[in-house]
């Protein structure tokens, strides 16, 4: 066999050391290691399909610094990325979370505990989270389980960015909604999810993305509410939805039937941990509003579109 198809993983290693950490080009490696150049690129590229070498993009690559200023200032985020609209809105909402994936390494630090939000775009950015471990990460779900495999659950998100952080995994052993509000309080009291639920406490950040109150929300496409649920909350004045909560415009709790049929963590556990909110579209510009408002957010990732809308439109907080 082929020694470039077939190194070892210390081989593969002393060749991205002397790349990434001695600064060495490509013909000094193979000139040092006895090797040809394009074994040497073989090597580099092992490294990375075996985790040897975590790449990571800085954050600021993505900052447009005048809105993200103008966010910070007008909402009092600790930071804001701003990402350019791309072709279309899907390919706009891919970097947004690209940029979302790249940031998250730096948002958390050794020893937090970060909760971890459920759907579409939050299972977008931790299938690319860059492999970059976090020393003593806690990863958290921050709310139960749902029964089909194929969607992107909360169950699923937090098992792939803990597995990309290295982080301890911790899932809620218990379902996202019941059918009723007394199995779900009977589930809550059960001493294993009482226990769960109560060291979601210990999240001190949270990664998460929101829905607008619509036929069409997440909630919706994922049985956790009907349509009928949702006209309920909206008459109550619910604009927006975060991690399956309903908040109104100020960002205050909106509570109804649903509520006590969840089981996760709710509006006021979320607004006890630094937020790193992921959000593209302008149909989503009166929840986000709602929840920068309402305090739920420190960091933000975002399109242009959506920031221009948030700093021009939106009163000052």
């Amino acid at each position: 066999m082929a020694r470039a198809n077939h190194p070892s993983d210390r081989t593969v290693a002393e060749t991205a050391w002397l790349y990434y950490i001695k600064g060495l080009n490509q013909g000094e490696i193979a000139k040092k290691m006895n090797l040809s150049r394009p074994t040497v690129v073989t090597y580099l590229r092992l490294a990375r399909e075996r985790q040897i070498v975590g790449v990571k993009i800085s954050g600021m690559h993505f900052r447009v610094n005048e809105l993200a200023d103008a966010l910070c200032e007008k909402f009092g985020l600790e930071s804001a990325f701003v990402v350019p609209e791309e072709i279309n809105a899907a390919e706009t909402m891919q970097q947004v979370c690209e940029a979302t994936a790249q940031f998250l390494p730096d948002f958390v630090a050794p020893g937090d505990t970060l909760g971890v939000s459920w759907g579409q775009t939050v299972s977008f950015v931790s299938e690319r989270v860059p492999w970059w471990p976090i020393q003593n990460l806690v990863v958290r779900q921050l709310i139960g389980s749902l029964a089909n495999p194929l969607l992107p659950t909360c169950e699923s998100c937090t098992t792939e960015i803990a597995r990309r952080l290295s982080a301890q995994c911790i899932n809620l052993n218990a379902p996202a909604v019941c059918s009723e509000a007394g199995l779900a309080e009977r589930l809550r009291a059960e001493p294993i999810i009482a226990e769960q639920l109560t060291h979601l406490k210990d999240c001190n950040k949270a990664i998460y993305s929101l829905s607008p109150c619509t036929e069409d929300t997440h909630v919706v496409q994922f049985n956790i509410a009907t349509k009928t649920d949702i006209a309920d909350y909206v008459a109550k004045g619910a604009v927006g939805i975060i991690a399956g909560r309903f908040i109104d415009a100020e960002g205050a709790p909106v509570l109804g039937d649903l509520d006590r049929r969840m089981i996760g963590a709710d509006q006021e556990a979320l607004r006890n941990m630094s937020g790193l909110l992921v959000v593209s579209g302008l149909n989503k510009h009166a929840a986000t509003h709602a929840a920068l408002r309402g305090g739920y957010v420190t960091h933000a990732v975002l399109d242009l579109a959506l920031a221009e809308a948030l700093v021009n439109d939106a009163p000052s907080a």
